[in-house]
């Protein structure tokens, strides 16, 4: 790659040279012509054409003139040459060294070093290769950071229930353990969890890939978000946690999947119930505000970190590391909802304070419902 710096130089200097040397011929032959003229204008003509030769009939401050002036014209010209070397060189350096910098960065990318980055000194076509470049390496980090995060994630996931359920197996197996009804249910439990997190995984994969669309249909909000407390209110009623609906009359109505806002809301819903102390209240609103409908979820629980905000919808990311099944569920369930709302059009966001509770909304494009919901 360092050949390029050397490709660019010469390219610039053999212009360079190119464009002094035509000038020199240029210059000599005007010069020449005009020398002519002031020969013919000076009565020297008839010589000239007596004797067939120019140069033996100037005399002697003509001869100084024609030395004089070809050793300023090589001088003019070695001079030209210096500096066209210099820019050349200049040019050449200003154009490669960032493109052979780029090189070293993206070798080493390759190679696995992710910290690689560029130096941005510039705003023109090179400087914003180099920030995109840069973006992409923090991007790839990120994602990197992601997967691992995914892998461990899945890995301690699965092992806790299969653990569970090989241990009682083999109790059963060896007589240790008398399959009872108690004994059976619970191993039925680690199963379901197991199910449910495959299926997670499934639903995630698909929103990802954009091979799992919504199927919209008219959707009575206020009747969907009465059934989801109704499901809910046993587990809420455990921990004094009263449960409060507040709804729009303008979104009773809307244009969109049942099932999967059935699982965002839920989702969110039980999210808050595992953090917010026994007690506390939890508010469900659906509102319509700036061309969207807005279902929010607001607690008075524990609160987020700002650090932990941006991250909370990251598959297996919890506030809290310890990785209980009493707190921490499968992990997938706020990522389940931010793709959900993707695939709608919308999005979700986290407001939070610690010790004053966390307000999650589930934003869906208005627009489109309103259209559907409108009656012909």
């Amino acid at each position: 790659m360092g050949s390029l710096l050397i490709r660019v130089m010469v390219t610039f200097f053999v212009t360079t040279v190119t464009v002094v040397v035509g000038l020199i011929l240029v210059v000599n032959y005007q010069v020449s012509e005009n020398f002519n003229s002031y020969l013919y204008m000076s009565g020297m003509h008839g010589m000239m054409m007596n004797h067939g030769n120019m140069a033996s009939m100037m005399g002697l401050p003509e001869k100084q003139f024609m030395i004089s002036l070809k050793q300023s014209l090589l001088l003019a010209a070695g001079g030209m040459l210096l500096i066209g070397a210099g820019v050349s060189y200049y040019l050449a350096r200003n154009i490669a060294t960032p493109v052979i910098d780029l090189n070293r960065a993206v070798n080493a990318v390759a190679a696995g070093n992710l910290d690689a980055a560029v130096t941005v000194g510039r705003q023109d076509e090179v400087g914003q290769l180099a920030m995109a470049f840069n973006a992409m390496t923090a991007k790839l980090k990120s994602n990197t950071v992601l997967r691992q995060r995914f892998l461990a994630g899945i890995a301690h996931e699965l092992r806790t229930p299969l653990t569970i359920l090989k241990a009682n197996l083999e109790g059963i197996s060896d007589g240790v353990i008398t399959p009872d009804v108690e004994q059976m249910s619970s191993l039925t439990e680690e199963v379901d969890r197991l199910t449910k997190l495959v299926g997670e995984l499934r639903d995630l994969s698909l929103l990802e890939a954009g091979q799992l669309q919504p199927e919209f249909a008219l959707l009575d909000l206020t009747q969907l978000l009465r059934q989801i407390v109704g499901k809910i209110k046993l587990l809420a009623s455990e921990k004094r946690i009263s449960l409060r609906i507040e709804t729009d009359d303008r979104v009773s109505v809307i244009w969109a999947d049942g099932d999967m806002v059935n699982q965002m809301v839920y989702n969110l819903v039980l999210n808050a119930i595992k953090y917010t102390p026994d007690g506390g209240q939890i508010t469900i609103a659906a509102t319509t505000k700036n061309g969207m409908i807005e279902i929010a979820v607001t607690d008075t629980g524990i609160g987020i970190a700002v650090e932990d905000v941006e991250h909370v919808f990251d598959y297996f990311y919890r506030v809290d590391p310890a990785r209980t099944k009493a707190s921490g569920g499968t992990g997938l369930g706020l990522a389940l909802v931010k793709q959900m709302a993707l695939a709608h059009g919308g999005q979700v966001k986290v407001k939070s304070k610690i010790d004053k509770g966390s307000t999650f909304t589930v934003l869906l494009p208005a627009d489109l419902h309103q259209k559907r919901t409108v009656s012909p």
